[in-house]
């Protein structure tokens, strides 16, 4: 015979399990529960799907940042690319200016050069010209100191001076045109004899002056000619000669072929107012006088 306890027990075995079994399945012992995890779960998955939009969008708003600091030095950024290109710009445009100052150096150097070179010769006349001033003002005291005189070598008379050539070579002798060449180089012209004094002056100083016994031989050219027209005697000084008494008697003559048209002056010691004959002025060598 059963126990009638442990019979009771068995009738209370169970509704004392938590779980109980029907058709070989298990079931909670509270039903409810699993709609409400469901729930639970469909809340989750909604939450879920929603931050991971908003990640999305944090992640996609991270470019667009709205921080002034940021932003400011975004937009320095995009003004310094939109500048990039007059920075390159202007680069260049500076290289070019550079080149071109190069070669206006370089030309700038060689117009220096050029100038220095010019300059050196105005210094090179400068002192050509320096020179030339103080042997000027060395002549002009050797003038001062010799003023009312005459050259070394030449005789004053009146107010001319005199250079009778036999004073500076008894025996180098020239042509009329060579003589008056020779006067000229002196600063002077050969002899103009247009007064009586003058005349004989001429002819004291010719006195001495002899290398010879042939009175023809012992003339001196002076400055009259008849080369312009035969007969008509001419000084150098454009005047022509009217009276002819000083002239040797019977001269001028103009003899030869090739004719005599220079007046020759020589010593007459019968008459002091003849002295003088027409010679040959390309072939004859006589001395010469200069006046000044």
């Amino acid at each position: 015979m059963d126990n009638p306890q442990r019979r009771t027990n068995g009738n209370n075995d169970a509704p004392s399990n938590d779980i109980f079994r029907q058709g070989g399945s298990t079931f909670p012992k509270y039903p409810r529960i699993i709609p409400f995890l469901g729930l639970l779960n469909a809340v989750l998955l909604i939450t879920a799907v929603v931050i991971g939009v908003n990640c999305a969008k944090v992640k996609e708003g991270s470019l667009h940042i709205s921080n002034p600091a940021v932003t400011q030095l975004f937009s320095e950024l995009d003004y310094l690319q939109s500048n990039h290109s007059d920075v390159i710009e202007a680069e260049e445009e500076a290289k070019k200016a550079l080149e071109s100052a190069i070669n206006n150096h370089k030309e700038v150097k060689v117009k220096i050069e050029q100038l220095k070179t010019v300059n050196d010769g105005y210094q090179k006349q400068m002192q050509a010209l320096q020179m030339e001033k103080a042997n000027l003002k060395s002549n002009i005291s050797t003038l001062e100191e010799s003023c009312g005189g005459c050259l070394p070598g030449w005789a004053l008379f009146n107010s001319s001076c005199y250079f009778f050539s036999y004073t500076e070579s008894s025996t180098v002798k020239k042509n009329w045109h060579e003589s008056r060449e020779d006067c000229i180089r002196r600063g002077s012209d050969l002899v103009v004899i247009d007064n009586q004094k003058e005349q004989k002056y001429v002819s004291n100083m010719v006195q001495n002056m002899k290398t010879t016994s042939n009175i023809w031989e012992n003339g001196f050219w002076i400055g009259i000619t008849d080369m312009e027209n035969e007969g008509t005697w001419v000084w150098i000084n454009n005047v022509t000669e009217v009276e002819q008494r000083y002239w040797m008697d019977g001269e001028p003559n103009n003899s030869g072929k090739v004719g005599e048209h220079c007046g020759v002056t020589v010593h007459s010691t019968f008459n002091p107012w003849k002295t003088r004959y027409d010679g040959k002025c390309d072939f004859q060598q006589l001395h010469w006088i200069c006046e000044m």
